[in-house]
């Protein structure tokens, strides 16, 4: 009984040993396993994770060009606005020069006339005493006519009118004047 009892502790000692080699490899298995995924995972999330930093850089290089383009568009307006009020002032300057410079603006203005366009000078009501001079000085005739401008001048030759008042030059030469004031101001 001895023998059998001897054989049986040896299957059963066998079987252990059998059953720990494979529950060894079945957590080496397992372990190999759980790393790989987590090496794999790991990997993901790096991807991911440099996914995340393209787009938010992305996302902040289009915000920073808005912003820069908002910018430039607040300056530019910014810039307009300094320009139609340097013309705006400009305009104030001519109006409310004294007399003899005004009647000065006025003849060279006249000198520079082609006068085949006509040489009847019409101007306003309130341009009629301080220009009379300089306009038969210059060899033209003042209208009788009067003109509902601020200041400059028109220009008659039968029904045909050519309107060199200060407010239409401004609105013809506009962009030039813009051009020459920002040259000046912003360069």
């Amino acid at each position: 009984m001895n023998d059998g009892k001897i054989i049986i502790d040896k299957i059963i000692s066998d079987a252990e040993e059998t059953v720990n080699k494979i529950m060894t490899d079945a957590k080496e298995a397992a372990e190999a396993i759980i790393k790989s995924y987590e090496d794999k995972a790991a990997k993901e999330k790096a991807k991911n994770d440099q996914l995340v930093a393209e787009e938010k850089e992305k996302v902040r290089a289009k915000q920073i060009s808005s912003a820069q383009m908002n910018a430039k568009k607040t300056v530019l307006a910014q810039k307009q606005r300094i320009l139609e009020d340097v013309i705006c002032q400009a305009e104030k300057r001519l109006l409310s020069l004294s007399d003899a410079e005004y009647a000065s603006v006025i003849g060279n203005m006249l000198e520079a006339m082609d006068q085949t366009l006509g040489t009847e000078v019409i101007v306003s009501p309130k341009d009629r005493t301080r220009l009379a001079g300089v306009i038969s000085e210059k060899g033209f005739v003042l209208s009788d006519r009067t003109a509902d401008i601020e200041g400059g001048l028109i220009i008659r030759n039968g029904d045909i009118e050519y309107n060199y008042s200060f407010s239409s030059i401004i609105t013809i030469e506009k962009d030039e004047i813009q051009q020459t004031a920002a040259k000046i101001l912003f360069e």
